[in-house]
Parts: C-alpha cells; structure tokens; sequence
C-alpha cells in the first residue's frame, strides 16, 4: 500500500512519535511517501502535492 505522508512544520516531520510510526509501517511492507509542506513554495510544488495525493492509496496528515 503507498501511503502518503505530509508534514505541516517541521517539527512534525522531526517528531521521534511520527518517526516510530512511519518506520513500523515501512517495516509492515507499506511504501511510504513523505511531503513536507512546510517547503512548498510554488505552484509545482502544490501540483505535485496533488498528484502524490491521486497516487497514494491512503494520505495521512500531520500537523
């Protein structure tokens, strides 16, 4: 399963509780897309946001 994972601040994507989250979900097999829209700066930026979320199976956000 491709699971999208997008990140509000940074702390969010430096967060030890989201890592331990993300690497037991990689280690259950599940392919694992990370977005850190708190780099997001332009409109391909967001397009590509877009298409990540069409693609992915699953989106889980944090904020």
């Amino acid at each position: 399963m491709r699971i999208l994972s997008i990140y509000r601040h940074k702390v969010s994507a430096e967060n030890e509780d989201i890592k331990k989250i993300i690497a037991k979900l990689k280690e259950r097999g599940h392919e694992i897309i990370e977005f850190n829209l708190f780099e997001a700066s332009s409109d391909a930026d967001y397009d590509k946001l877009i298409d990540l979320i069409w693609d992915a199976d699953k989106t889980i956000s944090w904020w």
